[in-house]
């Protein structure tokens, strides 16, 4: 058991990681596609 916990224990902290750096991106295309909308709206 312990070393199944220790897997998933990994696994949780790395999905955390890609989660933040998912996060980041889809912010970052957000901001770049609300920029065009009020652009566009002017």
């Amino acid at each position: 058991m312990g070393a199944f916990e220790d897997k998933v224990k990994l696994r949780a902290i790395e999905l955390k990681h890609l989660l933040k750096k998912g996060i980041k991106v889809v912010s970052k295309s957000c901001k770049k596609g609300w920029s065009k909308v009020k652009n566009l709206k002017r």
